[in-house]
């Protein structure tokens, strides 16, 4: 084994059949960092085609500048924003869909392996009506939406104090728990659309 090997990581009991590919932490910050702006995505129950997807995807996403999107196995892609504005539209815009069928996405994240990953959470549109005016604040809009999961983003009408009638809230949901379809106010019960 040569020196710089050593300086790189790679143990002296390496196993000769299936070897350590060493690599220095500049290397690793240097090649994930292209990917920080990226998501994962998936569209559930569907595969699309690659021209079909990219195209599609462009025109949901791409407000200031061209996605690069990569291929990758059992369904994923990663999608590449050079625009910090399109980034977040397309994080926290969703739900998506293309055609019928809903697109997860999720952040980019170090070590993703397709082969073995699991989609445990999505984002989805809530729609609550027939509340009571008084409940139509942030607040408990907030508070509705975090017993069903994360919330992400809330209805601007209600921001702004301009809707009675529905409310929607864009919430991260939990897919390996139940989801939320209905929850009670004072007594009465509320049906989550």
């Amino acid at each position: 084994m040569r020196d710089n090997d050593q300086d790189m990581g790679v143990p002296e009991d390496d196993d000769p059949l299936s070897p350590t590919i060493p690599f220095s932490t500049a290397e690793l910050k240097s090649y994930r960092g292209e990917w920080r702006s990226a998501l994962i995505i998936k569209v559930l129950w569907c595969m699309f085609p690659y021209p079909v997807l990219s195209r599609r995807l462009n025109m949901l996403w791409a407000k200031t500048r061209t996605l690069q999107i990569a291929n990758k196995s059992h369904g994923y892609y990663f999608v590449c924003f050079t625009s910090k504005a399109d980034y977040d539209m397309a994080l926290t815009g969703g739900p998506w869909m293309i055609g019928d069928h809903y697109l997860t996405t999720q952040k980019w994240r170090k070590g993703f392996n397709p082969r073995s990953s699991e989609i445990t959470s999505t984002l989805v549109c809530m729609q609550v009506s027939k509340l009571p005016i008084e409940f139509f604040n942030p607040a408990t809009v907030l508070k509705i939406a975090k017993c069903a999961g994360k919330p992400i983003r809330v209805d601007r009408a209600i921001e702004l104090g301009a809707r009675g009638k529905f409310f929607r809230v864009c919430v991260e949901v939990d897919l390996t728990k139940q989801l939320l379809s209905r929850f009670k106010i004072e007594g009465i019960e509320y049906e989550i659309q």
